[in-house]
């Protein structure tokens, strides 16, 4: 079968003013062995809802993956419920790309079944080591070597971002500690020498603790206070600006690279606030900062991201006499 329908003018595909149905029914015309494709993923994904996990906790109740999924993506302990959000914008990210996705399809490719056998022995190995991480692996990789395989590999080449988010809907363990432990304890240390060496706030620190003689301030960042979970927020909506609104590499990395000492910084201003409002005003001022303060740090994070971005900017080439 032809890569792209010949009855579907390409001309109808790229014109503005066709409503989203008109568009979306026009390049769906465009693509080519879309039934084949379809009844390959529901295969796929039948198979990870069947056999998908020897593991059942974080309340799962059956071998379904994407049951085990959904419950560690929600559970509060791992902090990962990111997850929920990342399938979505995926498909948003294929919709922006859907031109270039379109114009690259060739047909069937079949040393594209390597990459397919690779995600299924990556499964297999992830279902008996019961280790579902592992076959989630397989699974989003799976799915997307099965593009290469009905569509060719330019169609693999010009998914590879969108497909690449998949990474941060891995849901974190215990072995995460081995990054929380030295943020928590930065953030606790620098706090420390703002509250006593520049506010003159009498704290002291003991670990990740923070408590004065009187016990009014009695705090200790907890592993979710560390900034783990703004980075890893953070991280995917930079990753996902950087490579729409840049074509530089160098661009693209500085923007990401940002995303650490921005969360770190803004971090330790949400542990300061929280010491402030405790100390002037009482300690339940200071369990309000800590509820919803978060949200001010990191809308600032991303104004800063975004101010740095403008400033990056390309600038228009000026005419001159």
């Amino acid at each position: 079968m032809n890569a792209v329908e010949q009855s579907v003018p390409v001309s109808r595909a790229v014109d503005p003013e066709l409503s989203f149905s008109e568009e979306f029914r026009s390049y769906w015309h465009r693509v080519s062995d879309k039934g084949l494709f379809l009844g390959l993923l529901g295969a796929w994904c039948l198979l990870f809802h069947v056999f998908g996990t020897s593991s059942f906790n974080f309340s799962t109740t059956t071998s379904s993956l994407f049951q085990w999924m959904y419950n560690a993506w929600n559970a509060p302990m791992l902090d990962s419920s990111q997850g929920n959000l990342i399938p979505f914008v995926v498909v948003i990210l294929l919709w922006v790309k859907r031109r270039e996705l379109a114009d690259s399809i060739t047909g069937w490719w079949w040393p594209g079944l390597a990459p397919v056998g690779l995600a299924l022995v990556l499964h297999i190995v992830g279902f008996l080591a019961q280790q579902p991480r592992l076959s989630m692996v397989g699974l989003f990789f799976g799915i997307y070597s099965l593009t290469g395989l009905v569509w060719g590999w330019k169609t693999m080449k010009a998914g590879f971002f969108p497909f690449m988010l998949f990474a941060f809907c891995m849901p974190f363990g215990t072995f995460v500690e081995n990054v929380t432990l030295p943020l928590r304890l930065f953030a606790t240390k620098s706090t420390y020498l703002i509250c006593n060496g520049a506010l003159g706030i009498p704290v002291w620190q003991h670990g990740t603790e923070l408590y004065d003689k009187t016990g009014t301030i009695n705090f200790d960042v907890a592993p979710a206070c560390s900034g783990i979970r703004s980075f890893v927020a953070l991280l995917a909506v930079t990753t996902v600006f950087s490579m729409l609104a840049f074509q530089r590499i160098w661009k693209r990395g500085l923007i990401i690279a940002l995303t650490v000492p921005l969360v770190v910084t803004f971090n330790i201003i949400r542990l300061v606030a929280i010491i402030l409002a405790t100390q002037s005003i009482n300690k339940q001022a200071g369990l309000f900062v800590h509820e919803w303060f978060g949200f001010f740090t990191y809308m600032m994070a991303i104004a800063c991201l975004m101010a740095v971005a403008h400033w990056m900017r390309d600038k228009p080439l000026t005419a001159t006499a």
